[in-house]
């Protein structure tokens, strides 16, 4: 039987621990995991960076260096030889989709592809009313500053997330079938709900999460199972909820676990709660 932990970050996140990867494939061992995907950041756009509007630390931390990419690759071959007999490992990186950097995007995918088994394609920026991407899940000061309405119309923010989550599938169908795609933490826009008291989406908003799960199911797209939602102190919940668990499920939609690791001690974090929800809705 297969235990996967397929959404992973190692000490080149720069907003996780310095842990190095050898730790975090032990743990996973020592947990029974018989595969591992390590999906690091990969390298914002150059462009993206120049034009980047958000808190310092969020520029600086939000993922690895393209002057660590060499790097990175390989202490995952040296953790892919080194623990062979023990673990599947597999290689890849979480790919921030951002709209309007889609050819920057693109270019960095296809000079990795070659080395690529499975991507995590996620949205952690959003547009704000002047065009510029900012961070979603940074701080929620953060998020309340650059999208007021998450205080008086929360639905609006929910809208234009989803609405970057279709782009991002769109985008992903361009994609050469050479890897594997799952689609990263879908309902991240709710990691502050506690702070913000967000209510339910709504049914304009549950309809789009209706459209975007059979656009995931018509190109064979699989959705991370992200757990780490839990141990957030605003959130306490997974990504998705177990509504849209439920509807994915129903749809035959591939689920994989993620435990969405930035340090050892949360390699697979809630696996349990994990496996039960999915079999249990």
């Amino acid at each position: 039987m297969i235990k996967k932990d397929g959404h992973t970050h190692t000490r080149y996140s720069h907003h996780g621990s310095d842990e190095p990867l050898e730790k975090y494939i032990e743990r996973a061992i020592a947990l029974g995991f018989t595969e591992y995907v390590v999906t690091e950041h990969a390298p914002l756009p150059t462009k993206f960076l120049d034009n980047f509007i958000g808190p310092a630390g969020a520029h600086e931390s939000s993922a690895m260096l393209s002057t660590e990419l060499a790097d990175y690759k390989l202490a995952v071959a040296r953790v892919q030889l080194k623990y062979a007999n023990q673990i599947k490992i597999k290689s890849g990186f979480e790919i921030d989709y951002l709209q309007g950097y889609e050819k920057e995007i693109v270019q960095f995918i296809m000079s990795q592809v070659d080395w690529i088994d499975e991507i995590v394609l996620s949205v952690h920026f959003l547009p704000t009313m002047d065009g510029l991407l900012a961070p979603i899940d940074y701080e929620a000061d953060t998020l309340a500053t650059y999208f007021p309405e998450i205080n008086d119309n929360p639905q609006i923010v929910f809208k234009n997330y989803f609405k970057a989550i279709q782009q991002s599938l769109n985008f992903a169908e361009t994609l050469p079938d050479a890897f594997v795609v799952r689609i990263g933490h879908i309902t991240l826009i709710r990691k502050y709900q506690k702070y913000f008291n967000l209510p339910a989406f709504d049914t304009s908003n549950q309809a789009y999460i209706n459209e975007l799960l059979l656009q995931i199911k018509q190109n064979h797209f699989q959705l991370d199972f992200n757990t780490a939602g839990i141990s957030k102190p605003y959130n306490g919940e997974a990504y998705p909820t177990p509504d849209i668990v439920e509807k994915a499920q129903r749809l035959g939609i591939e689920f994989v676990y993620g435990s969405d690791a930035h340090q050892v001690s949360a390699v697979g974090q809630f696996y349990d709660i994990a496996e039960s929800i999915v079999s249990n809705v």
